[in-house]
């Protein structure tokens, strides 16, 4: 009899043990892709570690390969379980997947068309860049759609140039004296005194995180109480440093329905 409680006893144990085991489960997190994919894993493992910590549970990064493979996956059949996108792909997936907005940065974001020299006086910003390289990522990006915005005169118009693979190279090609001028977003402007901008995009939601409606509850509520704490927790000062962000707060859906139509082609 006492060996049988025993080997009870035993069995109990192993199945707590393997219990808690399985309720470790894998989720994928897709991630704008603004660095080279082994840069991107990289620069996003403090989030990874992070998350993993926070929630008890596996988490998978993706990076697409350039911003084409990314508009196409999120247009297509792709459906990850959490992704961290530019806030116009957030509203296409929010407006046309039926994902839902769980965190996003507390700054609104805004793109600078920005150069290290000025037009001359009372030159056009579009007569000073005619026939000269703007550099910034691929289409869909937004410095792409807001280059489109800025310039539409097709006899006056800068050479578009998206060979950056990432921001910050972006940058770099104009201090390398290969483009006259960049599109880049304002938290990297604001690093670099010595550049001038001749536009500013209208301010929008930053970057978000969103979760796939086919995720039970509290396993959306469970990552999105994890995102919100970064703001109070001094140990995720290197997750929020590669984020490029002082903190996420609850985003509100208001804010995305009109982003979706930046996209080219969806309406």
């Amino acid at each position: 009899m006492h060996k049988c409680i025993n080997n009870i006893k035993k069995f109990t144990f192993l199945m707590i043990i393997f219990s808690s085991i399985t309720l470790a489960d894998k989720y994928t997190l897709v991630i704008e892709p603004t660095y080279p994919i082994d840069q991107g894993k990289q620069v996003y493992e403090p989030l990874r570690n992070w998350l993993s910590t926070k929630t008890g549970h596996e988490i998978e990064i993706i990076i697409d390969k350039n911003y084409y493979s990314y508009w196409r996956s999120a247009n297509g059949s792709r459906e990850p379980d959490f992704t961290y996108d530019a806030p116009h792909v957030a509203g296409f997936r929010s407006t046309n997947k039926g994902y839902k907005a769980i965190a996003t940065n507390i700054e609104e974001l805004s793109f600078h068309l920005i150069s290290l020299d000025l037009p001359a006086k009372d030159q056009s910003i579009s007569n000073f860049l005619t026939n000269k390289k703007v550099v910034m990522l691929p289409s869909p990006s937004l410095g792409t759609i807001y280059f489109n915005q800025w310039f539409t005169d097709l006899f006056n118009t800068p050479k578009k140039d998206v060979t950056a693979l990432s921001w910050q190279e972006a940058v770099d090609i104009v201090f390398e004296d290969s483009a006259q001028a960049a599109i880049v977003p304002n938290w990297l402007f604001n690093l670099y005194p010595n550049f001038a901008s001749l536009s500013e995009s209208d301010k929008i939601p930053g970057n978000t995180f969103m979760a796939s409606p086919n995720l039970p509850d509290d396993v959306v509520e469970l990552f999105q109480n994890a995102l919100l704490s970064l703001i109070d927790d001094e140990a995720a000062y290197d997750v929020l440093v590669e984020l490029n962000t002082e903190g996420f707060k609850k985003p509100e859906d208001i804010d995305y329905q009109d982003l979706v139509k930046l996209l080219p082609r969806v309406f």
